[in-house]
């Protein structure tokens, strides 16, 4: 049969989901790229792509950190090979295996007899090319689904990832699909690794997800690809780290709020518009721009604060080229223009934005393609001051009352921890959690309602910093791995805490200094 990639595959799905329009993921769950080396940034963004002729080279000088490369009945021309794992390692990329044969679209024509049957077959020979290519045999396989499945397929569908799983075990097993599909595949337990593409998913994204495919059609040194994001810091890799790259220094996104002035919110303005809204970009940041960011934080899952931090940001931008035009053209030769190329805004990638584009690029040691991708987005945007005014805008401390879970409440629990009560911190707001409120709460002169609000928040925190031991710090750490930096939460704040507390810090608009003192913690808990 005739087999395709899903760069080929998903050229024509966009026509199905956003009349055109490319949507590039939020980075939900995720501290993206901050002020990170291109090791760490780049393993936000990698590619996937079925053409083997792109060299580990080409990729890593593009600046992405890692590719998801194919596995698939012999002879395939697409299929991953021993020699291209080995360069792609020797490139310091991180390997992300996927099996696709037609990604199950001969289903469509009729639903297998025996699926379980068929993913343990695909699984057999998956894991056996996996295995021949040096991929550990502890990594996960994703397995495609290439179509929008209905729902009436469901119960074959997790029939043959039974099968699978028979092959491979349950914690090695992964998909690629729709957000449907993603969504029932966790729900039933029928998969560890997610790796959800934005076709057919209308603008949701299961958070569960570790990889996002998030752009197709763009190209990398000549070569037709699509865009990925990974969503958590383990996302199946294996080879290199992430490196790619070349160590370039990347800065953080900035965060632009309510009131600010200057190119960087008329950029914003623009990429809004490319997204829809309908406003006017003229760098100033008022109650229209606040309006349609909400609206768009809202429609793309993210936190709806009205400010355009790295969150938002990463979902605003578009790859953007020679031939492209529209309004994400105008934000990028805003940016451009900041640097003093002197380009006119007028929405045409032509010859000129280019050349200014290559310029760019060579000056900050990017890949100078000429193309205005994520890095290269992410270095326009964050360096220097292109905004000014506004305020940082601390969110509220939240209630957190018996019967809660999550991050919150552990936090919560070592801080009264810290301040004596003898409780298991588990994340689980249970009865001894509440006494243990009460009991700080009548301790300090407060309420005692045994509810975590506010007032209870503020009594409860104390600043941490470089050096620091014991549960408040394991509060800090919980509190600073929601936003995805992996910490251990061994109580030490160490060299590795300091620097998520600065990234997080910088993310978020307040002041560097790597402490978690007041601000700091407001930021964390309430985000």
């Amino acid at each position: 049969m005739s087999l395709f990639g899903h760069s080929h595959q998903l050229s024509r799905r966009r026509l199905l989901t956003l009349a055109g329009g490319a949507v590039v993921a939020t980075a939900t769950g995720i501290g993206f790229a901050q002020s990170a080396s291109a090791a760490s940034t780049a393993t936000g963004y990698g590619i996937d792509y079925s053409d083997a002729s792109l060299t580990a080279g080409s990729v890593a000088a593009a600046g992405y950190g890692f590719v998801c490369r194919y596995l698939s009945w012999l002879p395939n021309s697409k299929v991953l090979t021993l020699s291209e794992a080995q360069a792609l390692t020797a490139a310091d990329l991180g390997i992300v295996s996927n099996w696709e044969s037609d990604g199950l679209q001969d289903w469509q024509s009729g639903v297998p007899s025996d699926p379980y049957s068929q993913g343990a077959g695909h699984a057999t020979e998956a894991q056996r090319q996996a295995l021949a290519n040096g991929m550990p045999s502890s990594r996960p396989i994703y397995f495609s689904v290439d179509f929008d499945l209905q729902p009436s397929m469901y119960s074959a569908l997790n029939s043959y990832f039974d099968g699978v799983a028979s092959v491979i075990g349950r914690s090695r097993t992964g998909a690629y699909g729709g957000y449907h599909v993603i969504g029932e595949l966790f729900d039933n337990g029928k998969i560890a690794w997610g790796w959800q593409t934005y076709a057919w998913s209308g603008g949701n994204w299961d958070s569960r997800a570790q990889l996002r495919q998030v752009q197709n059609d763009i190209t990398v040194s000549g070569h037709d690809a699509d865009l990925d994001q990974a969503m958590a810091a383990d996302f199946g890799q294996w080879g290199g780290t992430g490196g790619g790259g070349g160590g370039v220094i990347l800065p953080s996104w900035p965060n632009i709020t309510d009131g600010m002035t200057g190119p960087s919110v008329q950029a914003a303005q623009y990429l809004l518009r490319y997204h829809g809204a309908s406003i006017t970009a003229d760098g100033q940041f008022g109650s229209g721009t606040l309006a349609a960011t909400k609206s768009f934080q809202s429609a793309h899952g993210l936190g709806v604060d009205g400010q355009i931090g790295p969150q938002t940001w990463s979902a605003l931008i578009v790859q953007v080229q020679d031939g492209s035009s529209g309004d994400a053209v105008r934000a990028a030769q805003v940016e451009l223009n900041r640097f003093g190329y002197g380009l006119t805004v007028d929405g045409n990638f032509g010859s000129g934005t280019v050349s200014a584009a290559r310029a760019f690029q060579s000056a900050h040691s990017l890949g100078a393609d000429g193309q205005v991708g994520p890095q290269t987005w992410q270095m326009l945007v964050g360096t220097g001051n292109g905004a000014s005014g506004g305020s940082t805008v601390a969110p509220p401390w939240p209630n957190v009352i018996d019967g809660d879970t999550g991050n919150n409440v552990l936090a919560a629990q070592y801080l009264l921890r810290y301040h004596g009560a003898s409780i298991t911190a588990d994340g689980q707001f249970g009865s001894a959690t509440l006494a243990a409120a009460k009991s700080f709460q009548s301790a300090h002169g407060l309420g005692v309602d045994g509810q975590i609000g506010p007032q209870t928040w503020s009594a409860l925190i104390v600043q941490v910093q470089d050096g620091s031991s014991g549960d408040a710090v394991r509060a800090a750490q919980v509190e600073l791995n929601k936003f995805g930096y992996g910490l251990a939460v061994d109580g030490s704040f160490g060299a590795g805490t300091v620097s998520a507390a600065r990234a997080f810090q910088s993310a978020h608009g307040l002041g560097v200094d790597g402490q978690v003192g007041p601000q700091t913690w407001q930021m964390l808990v309430g985000s």
